[in-house]
């Protein structure tokens, strides 16, 4: 099978977004579907294509005219041959994918993550871009079981599918000297504190803020050091000066050198106001780590009926205050379990390859499709 694949964020990209499309591109190649990766990406040039396993990467150029840059890569995809269009949300991808799939005369598969619905569904311009793209696909699939109920009750003839996210767990893993880094780390600059990590890019969704008044809230707050991964704005910066908190920061790292920085930790807070589901819940998750998170979209789906004790409502500061207070009085046994219960949870859910058989299955009920003739496409 032959897939024409549309996204803003690849690989030499960094961050989430990067990473999830990366790996569910990775997955179906690795089942024989053969995938150009169409990357609109924030530079001068020409199109340049490089030969990949099972597929192509195809960057495109895109400076300031979305029609001048959507026209050129029309001249270059419909020289090809595909049997399925997949739309990596996104603002070029959502824009162009209607108008494409069409003319091409092909199923259209839209995943969206979780800012490519929050933040279009209340932006007037992005909303009727984001319509267009949900009303013209096959299936659309979203990371989070609220993001499904939220896109059926406004599209309701829409068919919408939950695919989580999955992680690697082959090649997440630490090396002892990963362990003997960690051990050095927090002894040099915890002084005891129990440890909690935020890592990622700390925009204005993600709740610094929250945690930080949660924090200064809880008369135990000398007992903490915050470990702080990602750009922080001004404003944070300068709240975090003020608090007198224990903390330590780092700019943005790419995730392999986040191993160690992981396990400095005693637990990650994930605090959004809203969100999709962050590959650092899978990450944490998958070494052991506890994780602190505002009961919603991935955090509430994977930690729900697992680590309840650990989720408070999103917004809430008392609520997180009283979570915090819970993690700092719990006894080291019992941290241990909170982490291994998340462990386990990915281990038997949230893999690669359960999100990968999420995704092949999808593609078998699309019209035309079946398992039986995507294996013989494949040459199985």
């Amino acid at each position: 099978m032959q897939i024409c694949f549309l996204t803003e964020n690849y690989p030499p990209q960094r961050g989430g977004m990067s990473q999830s499309c990366d790996r569910i591109v990775d997955g179906l190649r690795k089942r024989d579907y053969v995938i150009d990766v169409v990357h609109f990406a924030s530079r001068t040039g020409l199109i340049k294509t490089t030969q990949q396993i099972n597929g192509a990467y195809i960057s495109v150029p895109f400076e300031d005219s979305e029609a001048h840059t959507l026209n050129l890569t029309w001249n270059y995809i419909e020289r090809q041959t595909y049997d399925l269009l997949i739309c990596f949300g996104g603002y070029l991808p959502v824009l162009a994918a209607p108008v494409y799939a069409k003319w091409m005369g092909l199923p259209l598969v839209t995943m969206l993550r979780g800012n490519d619905f929050d933040a279009a569904i209340f932006t007037p311009r992005k909303r009727d871009l984001l319509q267009d793209a949900l009303l013209a696909s096959s299936h659309v699939c979203v990371v989070s079981r609220d993001k499904k109920q939220k896109l059926s009750k406004l599209f309701p003839d829409v068919k919408v599918s939950y695919v989580p996210n999955g992680i690697a767990l082959s090649s997440w893993h630490p090396s002892p000297s990963e362990i003997s880094m960690a051990k050095a780390w927090r002894a040099e600059h915890t002084n005891g504190k129990v440890c909690i990590g935020v890592f990622g890019q700390l925009k204005a969704k993600k709740g610094l803020d929250l945690l930080l008044r949660s924090l200064l809230s809880l008369e135990r707050n000398h007992e903490f050091h915050l470990l702080l991964i990602g750009e922080i704005g001004e404003e944070m910066q300068e709240m975090l000066i003020s608090s007198a908190l224990s903390y330590s920061h780092f700019s943005f790292m790419d995730r392999f050198e986040l191993i160690k920085y992981y396990l400095c930790c005693d637990a990650v807070a994930i605090p959004s106001y809203y969100d999709g589901m962050p590959n650092v819940l899978l990450e944490a998750s998958a070494l052991g780590i506890p994780v602190l998170a505002a009961k919603i979209d991935g955090m509430k789906d994977l930690m729900q009926g697992v680590t309840d004790e650990l989720l408070f409502e999103p917004g809430d500061h008392k609520d997180c205050r009283h979570v915090l207070s819970t993690f700092l009085n719990a006894e080291i046994i019992q941290r241990l379990k909170w982490g291994s219960d998340l462990k386990n949870i990915i281990e038997t859910k949230f893999t690669n390859q359960h999100e990968t058989d999420a995704y092949e299955k999808i593609i078998a009920t699309l019209p035309g499709f079946s398992s039986s003739s995507l294996r013989l496409q494949s040459g199985q």
